[in-house]
């Protein structure tokens, strides 16, 4: 048999929320508006007019036209955007800067599982640093986990599964133990929140703050993601990274999706009050987490997060089941915001499971 590396032998598959044809899909924290109706027409014109040609590599004129608009969106440098194949492939070349065999990246957990993939298949090794019972993050644990083999730290905000954003005085706190590592703010769910660290970047040499159009601008299906980085690493980045991450149809759909301010608003509106009705609703039923993302964490214990998530599967609604987050327990489910219509099916199915199983 031919020798697989060991880094990789025992790698556990990232497994996305659950897709079951008929069922409310409340599992991927997908956006529940769909993509915007400008979106499409952009593609559509762009190929009647012969500027949007799949027989060709991206130019790199469109994709600097991107980073334009990204970086007047941000209020930022266009020089400090790097972009990617969605968050993923954003981390991905980060992690092939930075993560050599023997270095450690820091995790505070539960959070997003491929952060700690990366590190591993880079050779590199994952330390875990638990969050506190209201999820966040203990400055301290970071500094007493922090070490001279610390290349990269990994901070979610706001955090998957949990939801909670970090303040700005804790990222720079971190930052400043960190000096000669890397601090990757994940903010791919930053339109639902308050904050941003993204003026963070000008201050500090060591932040990198990612961004995505999965979320709020529903361009899961695409794949594009970018990052604010510091100077220096900018053209590092763009020398690592595999050339024509960004597809086509991809920059087309980002571009037009920056302008359609309208579609944004909505979005972001439909999830803002579809959140403050969940968490109003579940919390006389279980221990629901404040969140600035366009999802809430619930904690159905007693009972087991598999028996709520199979009960409400049975009723075609599908879930996250939690459990398979490293640090998470097993008993957390977590519902993306949907429209009114899934929102009210959740609770009304929900209240149903609470007063017939039997665990509570």
């Amino acid at each position: 048999m031919i020798r697989i590396r060991a880094a990789v032998r025992d790698l556990e598959e990232y497994r996305p929320g659950a897709f079951v044809a008929g069922a409310i899909k409340l599992s991927s924290n997908e956006n529940p508006l769909g993509t915007s109706e400008k979106v499409k027409t952009a593609i559509l014109e762009s190929m009647e007019r012969g500027r949007l040609d799949l027989s060709k590599y991206p130019w790199s004129g469109d994709e600097l036209e991107l980073r334009r608009e990204i970086a007047a969106y941000l209020d930022v440098d266009e020089d400090r955007i790097v972009t990617g194949a969605g968050i993923d492939g954003v981390l991905d070349t980060l992690v092939k800067i930075f993560i050599d065999a023997g270095d450690e990246g820091l995790i505070p957990i539960p959070t997003f599982s491929l952060y700690e993939s990366l590190v591993k298949i880079a050779g590199g090794t994952p330390r875990y640093v638990r969050r506190d019972r209201d999820f966040s993050v203990a400055v301290d644990a970071i500094a007493s986990a922090y070490n001279d083999r610390t290349k990269m730290i990994f901070l979610a905000s706001p955090n998957n599964p949990s939801g909670n954003s970090l303040t700005e005085a804790e990222v720079r706190k971190i930052a400043t133990i960190a000096a000669k590592s890397v601090v990757v703010i994940d903010e791919a769910y930053a339109e639902f929140a308050s904050r941003s660290m993204v003026n963070l970047v000008d201050d500090e040499d060591n932040i990198v703050v990612l961004r995505t159009f999965s979320k709020a601008f529903a361009l899961a299906g695409l794949r594009v993601g970018y990052a604010v980085v510091p100077v220096w690493l900018a053209d590092v980045y763009r020398r690592v990274a595999m050339p024509f991450s960004v597809n086509n149809i991809a920059i087309v759909a980002a571009i037009a999706a920056l302008r359609d301010k309208e579609h944004l608003r909505k979005t972001i509106e439909l999830v803002r009050e579809g959140r403050a009705y969940l968490i109003e609703h579940l919390r006389p039923l279980f221990r629901v987490l404040p969140s600035d993302a366009n999802f809430v964490l619930v904690d159905v214990s007693p009972a087991r997060s598999r028996t709520v998530y199979e009960a409400l599967l049975r009723r075609g609604i599908v879930v996250r089941d939690c459990s398979s987050f490293r640090g998470a327990g097993d008993s957390l489910i977590r519902i993306t915001v949907g429209t009114k219509d899934q929102n009210e099916k959740v609770v009304e199915a929900l209240e149903a499971i609470k007063a017939t199983i039997a665990h509570f």
